[in-house]
């Protein structure tokens, strides 16, 4: 399988992966999807699932803020959720997952907010307003990751999330980590290795069972 950061500068690779997203282990979540986008409006961009990833199969969930530009095909991006988007952030995931030895396939990547909130131009940043909105959606995402262990909370509005609304039956082993935007990473030393150690001790939780 190709695997690279921003694979997903190449079209082909894009019309390659939109072919994948009804395959068993993430048609769930991509028919989840369908319906988020007819509950939330013609105004919430939602991306898909990226099949590469381990869909419903997923032993970690990789939890960060909101769609950059680059996920969105209504800004000339993917159309996916992946670390193989054309952007910073999506690099910096790939790289660190890697750099921790993580398989790709134990991942699920995915948004506190679901949808993009911004411009035509420029993403903004999140309010309480949003938050409060979507917040009841991650107790129907957990419920269609049946082999979940692990949630990592990238950056404050995954956490913010999670400390309102995560459902309160389970027994998942949560991690917190920075966003691994730019400049968290190029600005402040030490966040890369918080973020790298977060996979790490994910990858700890899985493997012990």
């Amino acid at each position: 399988m190709n695997d690279k950061p921003r694979l997903f500068r190449d079209p082909n690779e894009i019309t390659k992966r939109e072919a994948e997203i009804d395959l068993p282990h993430v048609a769930p979540l991509n028919n989840w999807v369908r319906m988020l986008r007819k509950r939330l409006g013609p105004d919430a961009t939602v991306p898909w699932f990226d099949p590469h990833d381990g869909g419903c199969e997923a032993r970690i969930l990789w939890l960060l803020e909101a769609p950059g530009p680059k996920a969105t095909r209504e800004r000339g991006g993917s159309g996916f959720i992946s670390c193989n988007n054309n952007d910073d952030s999506a690099q910096n995931t790939w790289e660190t997952r890697e750099e921790a030895g993580v398989p790709r396939k134990l991942v699920v990547h995915w948004n506190a907010i679901p949808y993009y909130i911004g411009t035509d131009t420029k993403i903004r940043a999140f309010n309480q307003d949003d938050l409060a909105a979507v917040g009841p959606l991650l107790s129907e995402l957990i419920g269609l990751l049946p082999k979940l262990q692990v949630v990592i909370l990238g950056g404050k509005a995954a956490r913010s999330v999670w400390r309102k609304f995560a459902p309160g039956d389970t027994k998942l082993h949560i991690i917190e980590c920075p966003h691994p935007s730019p400049t968290n990473l190029n600005t402040r030393p030490g966040n890369r290795a918080r973020i790298v150690e977060a996979w790490r001790e994910a990858l700890r939780v899985v493997n012990a069972g």
